[in-house]
Order: C-alpha cells, then structure tokens, then sequence
C-alpha cells in the first residue's frame, strides 16, 4: 500500500499536464484538494473522518470517470483512495466491506499485470481472511502472493515473502499443525537475517520458541525465547520485551523454577504497566497470579487474578465497541443515500416536543414548587408543635440506625466478597465455548450449595488432540471448598502440560496437590484434595479413556446401564497415594450417553421420610430417561431434585453433566 501511495504522490506533483490532459482544470482542483483533506485526516488517526472524506474521494472520482474511463490520473487515484478505504475500514473491524474495496484494488493490478502490486494486494486480502479466521480463504491468497513475489528481487518483495511465511506459520499454529508452523517460521527467519530486519528477526524466534513450548521442548523454547529478548532488547522494542518475558515465565513456571518465572514476571508487569497496552497487561496479571499461587503467596495471588479479571472486563468492552462500530458501518453502506429532508424534518419534530416538554416542565416546576412552599409552611408549624418528642425519638432513631447500618454494611461486604468469588471460580470453570467445540450434545447440571462451590467441572484440548473432561467434588464446599477448587484446577492444567492419558494426569495431579499442602499447618500435613472422574475423549476413533477417584461414570447404552467402577481413594493425601491410578478404556457406540457426576444429588435428604435420594435411584432415573433430548433431561433433573429436597437445606453441592455420542 505505501508503494502504491508514493507513485500517486509523484504523479500528482511531476506530470500534473499529462494527467490532466483529458479533464478540466477545475476537475482536477477539485480532486487534487479532495485527495490532500482526504490523506491529511487519515495521517492525524481520524478513522471516522478520513473515511468520510476518502469516501466524498470515491464518489468525485466516479462521477469525473463516467466522462473520462480511459484516463490514468482518474485510474490510479481511485485504486489509491479504494486502498486507503480497505485499510480504514479493517482497522475499525468491518472486514467484509474491507475485503470488497481490497478486490476491486487486486483487479485493477491484474488487468495491468503488476506482478508486485498483485502480490501486496493478495497479501492484504489473505490478511483480512486470517483476521476473520477464514484460514482456507487466507492460505489460499498468501500463496497466490508468493507466486507472484517468486521472480523479483526488490527489498521490498523480499520483505513480504518473509512477513508471508510467518503468517503461513501463525495459521498452522493455530490450527494445531506445529511441524508445518516451523517450516514457515524457518523460511520467515532466514530472509529476515539475510535483509538484517532484527525486528523480523525477533518476531520469528519469539514464534519459534513459543510453538517448541506447545510441543513440550522446553528447553529449545527458552532457547529461541531468550534469543529474541536480547534482540528485542537491542531495538528497544517495550512492548516486544514484555510479550517474550510472559513467555520467558510460563517457560520457567513448566520447569518449576517458580523463583526464574517470578523474576522475568515482574520485568514484563513493569513495562506493561509503563505501556499501558491492556493486553499484555492482562497477559502480565494473569501469569503473575499463577506464579504467587504456586509460591503460596495466595493474597497477592488473588490481587492479579482480580486486576487480570479487570483487564479482560476492559478488553471484553473494547472489542464490543468495535463491533457495535462495524455495524455502523455496514448499515451506511447499505444506506449510502440518506434522505436528507426527512431527517430535517425528523429534528424539526423533536426540537418542537422537546420546547413543548420544556415549557411543560417548567409548568410542573412552579407548581410543584408553590405546593412544597404551602407544604413547608405546615411542616414547619407542626414542626415546632412537636420539636421536644421528636428529639428523643430521633436520638432512639439514630441510633438504631446505627446499628442497622454497621450491620447491613458487615453483610453488604460479605455478600460482596462472595460474589466476586464466585465470578473468579467460574473464571475457571470449563467455559461453553470450549464445551460447544467439542460436544456435539450435552447437558451441565451446576448447582452449587452455596454461591461458590466446591464441585467443578473442568475441561481442556489435550496437545495429542483429544478431548478432556473432569468432573469433581473438592474437599468442603462454599468458600473453603471454591479456594480448594481452584488449587485443584490449577494442578490439572499443569498435569496436562506433560501428559495426555488419565491415569498419568491424576497421578500428577495428585503429586501437585499434596506438594502444594504439606505445609498447611495442620498435624496431618494437607489431607484435602478432591474427588474426581476424568474422562478423555479421541472421537476419531470413538474411544472413551477413564480414570475415576472415588467418583463412578455411567454409560448408558439402549436398556443397558454399565458403570465403570472407580478407584477407592481420592486425588490427594491419602493411605493409598502411591498406589497408581488405574485407566480403563471403553469402546463408544453412536447413541451412548455417558454421565459423570459428584454424590450431591445422590446424598441430598428428602422426599417423605427425608432420606437419601441414593446413587441406585439416581441411576435408574437417567437410565429410564437416556432417549429424552439433552435439554429435558436436565430439566428432569432439576426438577425431580427440587421435588425431592421440598422444604429441606441442600446438603451439599450438585454436579452432573450428560453427553450423548
């Protein structure tokens, strides 16, 4: 795009007479100012404006062609200004109007045959597409882009072709295919070493070294990490330096050198804070928690949770601005042509009811007024009739007030606090984007005892593809067991950093937890843990993997009921902590429906001798009711629980989550 710009820039100042030589000289002002109001509003970061000023731009220029189509100055200035559109409109998120402008730019570089212009022009639209994770759209077009780049030797072309194979790499990442992210980022380095483009250079070492870490390299992660950081160091890169020490952390955090990940932690929370970029600021917080969570520091731990849930509230809020933004856009694009007459008359109408509303208010006003002055008057008289009585009720008054205040202040901050709790542990919790992913049809019955819960149900892509699920009952529940909930959380999600089969990642699990609470005081040394059924899911060749501490799995297969039994011992300190967990594999059918849940439901009192409602009962009522849809099933569910518990407190918290294969 900027070469594209200086060669209208050149024209416009050097050969003006042969431009112009087949429209009028007032046509050309008038463009040529139209041109200069429309780059100058874009340079001071105007969006709003330059768009409308480029678009006032597009519309002149179309006019001035339907006399003049052949002539090149008309030409060039409308790819130019279409171009500078394009831009505008993906910065403020509208990428399907974006990439319509950019495909009228690619056209005009074909049917002229410039290779190199094509090439940038394919690059732009396969950048738009990867924006809008069209990866097929977007591979198609960069290597459309490096074919037309494959026979010049400009810096410029050089250039693309590495910022190309990087994004080829960025795409391949994403989707999982790591050996071919390597061979894109290898290419990407070598041409940026070869032109000396040490920002490049950093760029592709940082994206090296972060995909070895997702294959568990760690060791020649920290390699390319560290490489890039003295690089970014150098070029004085802030934001670059902080990105790669986040990274530089995680790296140490997985090889447990907690004290290395804190110290490369805090340089990167600095700079962020220095840059003020909310993103690495998130990235930063949330690394920061995990780092002190593990060093035990548990209440500055919870301090960057809380900042970092911040940051992501403000992200969250950004991106939709941007959105409401791009509809904006999209609909003055579908009404180009506004009917100005009707909107005067529009405002006329409203300006109108508007005096009428004012004039009718201060009517209100003054009478309003004159009956609270007649008011005053007769409060004031009762006023000292009754002063002696009043000031010992008032004094009675205060001070129970007093007393209603301090206490509804003291359960205002309880009740505070136990919220914002909660919105941390769900923070946690296996979010449904992540459940839609990869469940094609599930129920979740959540239903904690208090607001946070012990019970959780967790869920991640494990790095061989698969798909995991754990659904567990942390030691106590309210605010004890929700504390114990996010230990256990945070110790699966290190387990699965080096493991992928259930057995191996309770074992680890387990291993962490009881580290994590040797020290906690009590004469036991950290007897807590959890309760848990871990079940992971290859549906490439329908194979379900189970590893169950004291919690069972239930499959539900046409009128049979089979139960996978689960080891007699939980996920943490225990009699039995060093005997290894067992892992059973099951063969899945289409129409299976498999159940996991915490004992909840089963141990809630009720019905009419207030007893137990029993995992037998429990059991036969899903296996009655296996055909019924995913959606009535927990509402089957739901109700049978709250007809059973009737009047009675709810014992514990409830858990149980459905899917059907």
């Amino acid at each position: 795009m900027l070469l594209k710009k200086i060669i209208v820039t050149i024209l416009f100042c050097f050969y003006t007479h042969f431009l112009f030589a087949q429209i009028s000289k007032t046509d050309s002002l008038q463009i040529t100012k139209q041109y200069e109001v429309s780059v100058k509003t874009y340079e001071t970061g105007l969006l709003d404006s330059a768009k409308v000023q480029f678009l006032k731009l597009v519309d002149l220029l179309n006019e001035k062609t339907k006399a003049n189509a052949t002539n090149l100055f008309l030409q060039e200035t409308n790819v130019v200004a279409k171009d500078y559109l394009s831009s505008i409109l993906l910065s403020t998120g509208n990428t399907e109007v974006a990439i319509s402008y950019a495909d009228d730019v690619l056209k005009y570089y074909e049917k002229n045959k410039d290779s190199l212009n094509i090439a940038l022009s394919l690059n732009n639209i396969a950048f738009m597409y990867q924006t809008q994770k069209m990866f097929d759209k977007a591979i198609e077009n960069y290597l459309n882009a490096l074919n037309n780049l494959k026979n010049s030797n400009s810096k410029e072309a050089i250039f693309y072709t590495a910022t190309i194979f990087n994004n080829l790499g960025l795409i391949s990442e994403y989707k999982l295919s790591f050996d071919s992210a390597l061979n894109y980022y290898d290419k990407s380095l070598a041409i940026r070493k070869k032109i000396d483009d040490k920002r490049g250079v950093s760029e592709s070492l940082n994206n090296i070294g972060n995909t070895y870490r997702k294959l568990n390299q760690i060791d020649k992660a920290l390699e390319y990490l560290l490489e890039a950081l003295a690089i970014k160091t150098d070029i004085k890169d802030l934001n670059g330096v902080a990105y790669t020490q986040d990274n530089i952390s995680r790296i140490y955090f997985t090889k447990g050198d907690i004290n290395k990940a804190q110290e490369y932690a805090l340089k990167s929370l600095k700079i962020a804070i220095k840059t003020g970029n909310l993103e690495l600021l998130s990235f930063a917080h949330k690394t920061q928690s995990a780092n002190l969570f593990a060093l035990k520091n548990y209440k500055e731990a919870y301090y960057h949770l809380n900042q970092f849930m911040i940051c992501s509230d403000s992200l969250k809020n950004i991106s939709n601005k941007k959105a409401l933004y791009k509809n904006q856009i999209k609909s003055e694009f579908e009404k180009k042509e506004a009917l100005t007459k009707l909107e005067q008359t529009k405002k006329d109408e409203i300006a109108k009811k508007e005096k009428e509303k004012q004039n009718l208010l201060l009517i209100s006003a003054v009478i309003g007024l004159s009956i609270v002055f007649i008011f005053s008057i007769f409060l004031y008289k009762r006023y000292r009739v009754t002063q002696k009585q009043k000031i010992i009720i008032e004094n009675q008054k205060q001070t129970v007030e007093h007393q209603k205040e301090l206490v509804e202040e003291k359960h205002k901050e309880i009740t505070d606090s136990i919220n914002y709790a909660e919105r941390i542990q769900r923070s946690f919790l296996a979010s449904k984007e992540l459940l839609d992913e990869n469940l094609k049809d599930y129920f979740v019955l959540f239903n904690p005892k208090d607001v946070v819960s012990g019970d959780f149900y967790w869920a991640s892509k494990l790095s061989n593809g698969n798909f995991a699920l754990a659904t567990a009952d942390s030691t106590g529940h309210g605010v004890p067991g929700a504390i114990m909930s996010l230990l256990n959380i945070t110790s699966l999600e290190k387990a699965i950093e080096q493991n992928n089969e259930p057995a191996d990642i309770l074992n680890a699990t387990r291993k962490t937890i009881i580290e994590r609470l040797k020290k906690d005081g009590s004469a036991e040394g950290g007897k807590d843990g959890m309760d848990c059924s871990l079940t992971i899911y290859d549906f490439n060749t329908n194979k379900l993997f189970v590893t169950a501490a004291n919690n069972p799995v239930w499959i539900i297969r046409g009128d049979e009921a089979i139960e996978i039994k689960p080891d007699k011992m939980p996920v943490g300190k225990h009699d039995r902590q060093d005997i290894p967990f067992m892992q059973q594999t099951i063969e899945l059918q289409k129409g299976d429906v498999i159940y996991t849940l915490t004992d909840g439901f089963p141990d809630q009192f009720g019905g009419e001798n207030g007893k137990k409602f029993m995992s037998k009962k429990l059991r036969e009522l899903l296996a009655k009711n296996a055909n019924l849809s995913m959606t009535e099933q927990k509402e089957l569910l739901q109700n049978t629980f709250k007809n059973w518990k009737g009047n009675l407190e709810q014992v514990d918290d409830v858990c149980i989550i459905g899917i059907k294969i």
